[in-house]
């Protein structure tokens, strides 16, 4: 008796251990709130994830490969952190799923189902106070110029 109460003390711990962490969210979201945050007012900034599956990108003259990641933060500090975490867990394949995380990483309670795909598309949504904060435009496409999709993410300090 005394085993299994301690036995399902153990699993309600656990789960509450599990919320409390789905409580703090996606990884991405911390680099990815950091640089929404980091924009000051009248500035603009931007990166873009770009991810090919299926080879490499059309400007690239390197081995053969099955994907291909790249990522462009225009030296910006807080952008770099977001890249650096993209390139290591960004989805290649199903790229679109690192804008459903990137959205609902910056629109709390925002959550698109698993089987709703982003193939493309533009979001447009606001990060911070009515005082202080950023206008977003979250947005992927195909990119025909190098190949492969683009995920992008634009905030505007006000």
């Amino acid at each position: 008796m005394k085993i299994a109460f301690v036995f399902i003390l153990l699993v309600a711990a656990m789960a509450s251990f599990r919320e409390a962490s789905a409580g703090q969210g996606d990884p991405l979201c911390r680099p990815l709130r950091g640089f929404v945050a980091s924009v000051q007012p009248g500035e603009a900034r931007e990166f873009v994830f770009h991810t090919r599956w299926g080879g490499d990108f059309n400007d690239s003259s390197g081995e053969p490969t099955i994907y291909a990641k790249r990522c462009i933060h225009s030296g910006y500090a807080p952008a770099k952190a977001v890249c650096a975490y993209l390139m290591d867990h960004g989805t290649v394949e199903f790229s679109g799923n690192n804008v459903k995380r990137a959205l609902a990483c910056l629109s709390s309670g925002t959550h698109l189902a698993n089987q709703v795909g982003v193939n493309q598309g533009s979001f447009s949504l606001s990060y911070g106070t009515q005082k202080r904060g950023s206008l977003l435009t979250v947005e992927m496409k195909e990119d025909m110029d190098i190949g492969g999709m683009a995920m992008s993410v634009k905030a505007e300090g006000y």
